[in-house]
């Protein structure tokens, strides 16, 4: 957990110094400058999502299942507050809008948590700029679809976890040299890669999916345009 621990510092340094900048040039306000760190950090976890039963899984996961049940919510909640237990349609009653985030809370937390450690092996697909793309792509959809934020903001938190999770692939291939020792140690190579060349089917599973977010997304117009300025 040596590497964890670094890498989580590391992140902490560069995604603090970038939200300060952004708010001290009133690029972003603070509360926006804050939130970019968090996906910033939370970039630099996801590529040890296939580390088995490692303390970066189990806080990923559990923040996976949070954002579920909290999704589940503002998916079914009711139209009509009216009562807890009420039974009127169309709204959903209380009970079961309770019940469903319960059961998303759950099955992100443990049987997609078991699916990922069965079925995924450390510095493999996990370690790829497919995946990283995906990740920080299906945040940005799922903001857009559900979240009444600025598309700008969520853009730039995307962009954040893409970032980081970028970063955490570069620290690892850091780790693969032997400065002392003026030599390459075995793990070189196997963290910063565009797919897995041993894993085509689940590589073309991601391109797929990858290419569908690509075409369900808007072009980023907000994105580009607060970017502009630093190009002129």
């Amino acid at each position: 957990m040596a590497n964890f621990a670094t890498h989580t510092g590391v992140a902490a340094a560069i995604g603090s110094s970038l939200s300060t900048a952004l708010l001290v040039t009133a690029q972003l306000d603070a509360i926006s400058s804050l939130f970019l760190l968090f996906f910033f950090i939370a970039g630099t976890l996801l590529p040890d999502i296939d580390v088995d039963k490692a303390r970066p899984v189990r806080w990923l996961f559990n923040i996976f299942a949070l954002m579920a049940a909290l999704m589940a919510v503002v998916l079914t909640h009711p139209q009509d507050p009216g009562s807890f237990w009420s039974f009127s349609e169309p709204q959903q009653p209380g009970w079961r809008v309770a019940l469903i985030a319960l059961v998303a809370w759950v099955f992100t937390r443990y049987p997609l948590a078991w699916f990922f450690q069965r079925f995924t092996r450390h510095r493999g697909l996990c370690h790829s700029l497919l995946i990283a793309s995906i990740w920080a792509l299906g945040w940005i959809h799922l903001g857009l679809s559900f979240m009444a934020v600025d598309d700008l903001i969520i853009w730039l938190q995307g962009l954040a976890i893409f970032l980081g999770f970028i970063l955490h692939l570069l620290l690892d291939e850091l780790y693969s040299v032997d400065f002392e020792g003026a030599r390459l140690k075995r793990s070189f190579g196997s963290a910063l890669k565009i797919y897995q060349k041993d894993f085509i089917s689940g590589s073309l599973l991601a391109l797929a999916a990858l290419t569908a977010l690509v075409w369900l997304l808007p072009w980023p117009e907000s994105l580009l345009n607060w970017m502009q300025p630093w190009f002129n």
